[in-house]
């Protein structure tokens, strides 16, 4: 749950994820997913006052989509920013002040859910980083061709006067996570083990969130060669995306997964009353389960509820990949703010934080990923929204 409250203070007149409060003094806005957490002060009204006052909000094309199916707003006022696309934006702090002030930001693919993104702001002398909610594998850094500059031969990664970080799993308590691709898979082994036993069986996806679970989706289609049921509020958005609108359906009688339940709801399938619970399967993807556990073990069977199956899966990165992303982008930043942060843990985080940037910990780091320029190829590496590979 994101505690970061909004203002960049290295960058005045800008707020990102926070849309209430001291931010509504902001002349600029930036949204760097749909998650609730960093949407705090988004509303209709809040829409409306950007239109009025001649202010923008700035997103990826997919959050944009997202969007349009939550609020009612003049599609002017929110401005699409391409992946890997340096945008400049000019801007005044207030009315009284006249001084235009430019700023350049690009949006890089965050892994986390659809349309997330990470923002490098750059202006004058000043370069910050804010990750919002992000998953990526070490071995894939040097992929992230907007966070690096080119010296002869070699990739170097760029220097950040800050780095606004995405704590969540900046913890001992979840040292290493199975990665998505690793637990999509035991969800497809035991989905194609429950559907075989009988012609009458169904798999029911419960996923804790609205949005961020699509990855699950889109995987397990291509592997099974059937659709995914959702809500239908949500296929409302999805049908509008490319990437997604092949994989799912809103018609629950043309499959048998279905991510259309809420979460704790009864054990019957609402949208087939067909269906009794006896051939229904409960698969539920979860980090906080795994707490303090051996997530080497991806998947379990639930010991307290009948045709139950807990998955071990984040779209957040490990304690070990935070290690990772800040030995290689955040050694040279002078701060590295972190955005999750609980009254009971900041000890524990800038602890945590203050470790991972010690010299001994940095070659350890290096001894584990051998971090090496692509190869150039006739088709050049193009980030998605979207990462198919085993890296998130």
């Amino acid at each position: 749950m994101s505690t970061f409250l909004g203002l960049i203070e290295e960058i005045p007149g800008i707020s990102v994820d926070r849309f209430d409060e001291e931010n509504l003094g902001s002349s600029v806005f930036f949204l760097s997913h749909c998650h609730l957490d960093h949407m705090n002060g988004l509303s209709n009204n809040m829409f409306m006052n950007l239109h009025v006052n001649g202010k923008y909000l700035y997103c990826s094309p997919i959050t944009k989509v997202l969007l349009e199916n939550m609020f009612t707003f003049e599609s002017s006022c929110v401005k699409e920013i391409d992946v890997d696309t340096p945008t400049v934006i000019e801007y005044t702090l207030n009315e009284k002040n006249g001084n235009k002030i430019l700023l350049t930001v690009i949006a890089i693919s965050a892994g986390h859910c659809p349309g997330s993104v990470m923002f490098l702001f750059e202006k004058d002398n000043v370069s910050v980083l804010y990750t919002g909610d992000f998953r990526i594998n070490p071995m894939d850094f040097s992929k992230l061709k907007c966070l690096h500059y080119r010296e002869h031969s070699k990739l170097i990664p760029k220097t950040f006067t800050k780095v606004y970080l995405d704590t969540t799993f900046l913890s001992n308590d979840f040292r290493t996570l199975p990665t998505r691709l690793e637990s999509v898979t035991k969800v497809c082994d035991i989905t194609k083990y429950w559907l075989n036993k009988n012609p009458r069986n169904v798999v029911v996806l419960e996923c804790s969130a609205l949005y961020g679970s699509e990855f699950l989706y889109i995987e397990l289609s291509k592997m099974l060669g059937m659709r995914i049921h959702v809500k239908t509020n949500v296929y409302k958005s999805y049908c509008r995306i490319a990437q997604l609108s092949c994989y799912v359906t809103n018609e629950p009688c043309s499959t048998r997964i279905h991510a259309c339940k809420k979460k704790f709801s009864s054990k019957s399938l609402e949208c087939r009353d067909d269906i009794k619970s006896e051939y229904i399967l409960t698969i539920i993807p979860s980090v906080q389960k795994w707490k303090n556990r051996d997530t080497s073990v991806v998947g379990e069977w639930d010991k307290n509820q009948e045709q139950t199956f807990n998955v071990c899966y984040s779209t957040h990165s490990s304690l070990e990949e935070l290690k990772a992303f800040v030995q290689y982008f955040g050694m040279k930043a002078s701060e590295i703010y972190p955005c999750v942060v609980t009254s009971t843990e900041k000890n524990k985080i800038y602890n945590l934080l203050e470790s991972i940037t010690k010299k001994e910990e940095q070659e350890s780091f290096k001894q584990i990923y051998t971090l090496k320029l692509p190869k150039v190829s006739k088709i050049p590496f193009k980030s998605e929204y979207f990462s198919s590979d085993d890296d998130s």
